[in-house]
């Protein structure tokens, strides 16, 4: 092992004995507690979930999300930012997809703890594409109140907590709107250490859920799907959320990705608008 991989091993533990020691700071009566759910790795693998190990084989695509997750941390610090919603224009853009290896590749960092909530409640893929089934439905505490922190699991890492449906209500945005949805971002805030709560939302254009949550979070990350979305309708949800901070915009299966899972990154807020590419966040 050289002195550079102790170096970085000393520093991982650090975080970690950090971490831990902040985590035993929080009161146990709003601590987050979590199951741990097994994973099928064979099918994460074909739903292109880059789960720990993942760099053996995709190593591209590793790379290209530990790009976004360092430039978006960045901002977030600068920023101060905790929430951040993902959506997209319209379906299908791989929005689901992002957070969950958004939220993959920011585990990694062990010194905070990251949360992911599938608020797309007309449609919930998060657990779908894990292959799981939650504890206790997310759209259930919405509707009907219960212990907040009785619904997260964990799967490929202790400071990943994930809270989710996969069963669906027509109810989305009267839920999204309700003081339940406010008093389960201060749940997360004050039960976990110094996190990042990313909030999977349905696409702008289909519903108005983005828009009742927008006001609510720090940022909203936009993903788009080269050779899918339509530049008019990007332009037109972008419009839409003009008024709330925006993250960037992630440019999903982008055709000079070097990899084969079609990962590329490109066009700013900004950008997008002049016809100009850069990279994103």
């Amino acid at each position: 092992m050289s002195i550079i991989e102790q170096a970085i091993g000393k520093s991982r533990a650090r975080h970690v004995a950090d971490r831990s020691q902040e985590a035993a700071a929080i009161d146990l009566a709003v601590r987050i507690r979590s199951q741990t759910l097994a994973l099928d790795h064979q099918q994460c693998r074909e739903r292109r979930l880059l789960l720990p190990g993942a760099a053996d084989t995709d190593g591209a695509a590793v790379a290209a999300y530990r790009m976004l997750r360092t430039r978006l941390l960045h901002r977030a610090r600068q920023k101060q930012w905790t929430t951040i919603a993902v959506t997209s224009a319209g379906p299908n853009d791989g929005k689901t997809l992002t957070a969950l290896n958004l939220c993959f590749s920011m585990a990694r960092e062990k010194s905070r703890e990251i949360v992911l909530l599938d608020m797309d409640m007309r449609n919930p893929s998060v657990c779908r594409t894990l292959g799981v089934h939650p504890p206790t439905q997310l759209h259930e505490y919405l509707e009907h109140g219960a212990d907040a922190r009785g619904m997260f699991f964990s799967v490929s890492s202790n400071n990943l907590f994930i809270a989710g449906s996969t069963t669906a209500t027509d109810q989305a945005s009267e839920l999204l709107a309700s003081p339940r949805f406010d008093e389960l971002i201060q749940c997360v805030k004050l039960g976990a250490v110094n996190p990042v709560i990313l909030i999977d939302l349905p696409p702008v254009l289909l519903t108005d859920d983005a828009l009742v949550v927008a006001p609510k979070v720090d940022a909203t990350l936009i993903v788009a799907s080269e050779g899918l979305t339509n530049r008019a309708a990007l332009l037109k949800a972008m419009d839409l959320l003009a008024e709330f901070p925006i993250a960037g915009v992630v440019l999903n299966r982008a055709a000079d990705a070097s990899t084969g899972y079609g990962y590329g990154y490109g066009y700013g807020y900004g950008d997008i608008k002049r016809g100009a590419s850069a990279e994103t966040v």
